[in-house]
């Protein structure tokens, strides 16, 4: 049912949270070696599908995307041979067998470039949360770096820095839970879009 309600919930064009986590918690990005091999990765399914990044963050048991997907479908395949494969990567280089991802992939729908840049922040500020730093520019597996010290990342698309308007204010679970991330109507067109499914 889970899978019916995203492809029925995503169009292309869209912007996108994705989420996809360890499995077990257990850290797959162990060293520098894997962030970097994943991130080349990342730029390989970037380069060989239609979906634009404009925010990630690469944590040791998860990752973060705030991506427009150009055709849904395309998307799908790009992020299952991207995981695919890392996994090939990890078994290889630990010695081991058996699933590392918990999930396919979460993914929340962005309303608009006002809540992608406030997603953005979130994913960028997802090191400091966790207090492996102090500050977003201190984790270099992030696009915390290009928005903050501009330095060149070939995975981040060019993206409209937005000011956020002071009555708009997301709690931190908003931007994992549920189906989208916007206004009170937009979660609610959302909702009404999902009772079609029941």
């Amino acid at each position: 049912m889970a899978r019916i309600a995203r492809n029925y919930i995503l169009y292309d064009g869209c912007y996108c949270h994705i989420i996809s986590r360890s499995n077990r918690k257990q850290e797959i990005f162990k060293d520098d070696e894997d962030f970097c091999l994943f991130r080349k990765l990342l730029e390989k399914a970037k380069n060989e599908h239609l979906f634009t990044i404009y925010h990630y963050c690469i944590m040791h048991t998860h990752f973060h995307l705030a991506v427009q997907m150009l055709d849904v479908s395309q998307f799908s395949r790009a992020l299952q041979k991207l995981k695919s494969r890392y996994v090939v990567h990890f078994h290889k280089k630990y010695n081991l067998s058996g699933p590392i991802w918990r999930e396919r992939y979460k993914s929340l729908l962005i309303e608009n470039e006002v809540y992608l840049y406030a997603c953005g922040q979130y994913i960028e500020n997802n090191p400091v949360r966790a207090k492996i730093v102090k500050t977003q520019e201190e984790w270099q597996y992030s696009s915390g770096k290009h928005y903050l010290c501009g330095e060149k990342d070939c995975l981040v698309d060019k993206c409209m820095i937005f000011e956020i308007p002071k009555h708009i204010k997301i709690p931190d679970q908003e931007f994992e839970s549920g189906n989208g991330i916007g206004s009170g109507f937009f979660k609610y067109q959302i909702k009404e879009k999902m009772k079609e499914l029941w």
